[in-house]
């Protein structure tokens, strides 16, 4: 009877995997969740400057300055817009090509690595 009522609920062996899979998902979505925020955020930025008129025609530097404002009054505070975004001029307009990615340590050796882009074309 206490063999079958064993076999049923899977032992202490089981419960434990299952809590170290459930923890370990867990702790990952944790870590991951604030970047794709922060990715989401950083995007709204892009998208309103995309909207406002006579960007185009600013300089690279004014620009740059606009996005570390806007970045801070967003509460992003780490992110390095002269590394990671790259202002194009053509014939075409300007477009803001904004490539970075973020490692976060997970487990020792281990790291979890998130690559996000986003562009956008100024209006004139």
């Amino acid at each position: 009877m206490r063999r079958m009522k064993q076999l049923q609920t899977g032992g202490v062996g089981s419960w434990i995997f299952i809590i170290l899979v459930f923890g370990g998902s867990l702790s990952m979505g944790l870590k991951l969740v604030p970047l794709y925020m922060n990715h989401n955020t950083m995007s709204s930025v892009l998208d309103a400057m995309a909207e406002e008129d006579g960007l185009a025609a600013r300089r690279t530097n004014d620009l740059q300055q606009m996005m570390m404002q806007r970045f801070k009054m967003n509460n992003i505070h780490e992110f390095d817009v002269k590394e990671n975004v790259e202002i194009k001029r053509s014939s075409n307009g300007t477009e803001i090509i904004m490539d970075y990615e973020v490692r976060i340590p997970l487990v020792q050796n281990l790291d979890l690595i998130a690559a996000f882009e986003k562009s956008v074309e100024l209006r004139k």
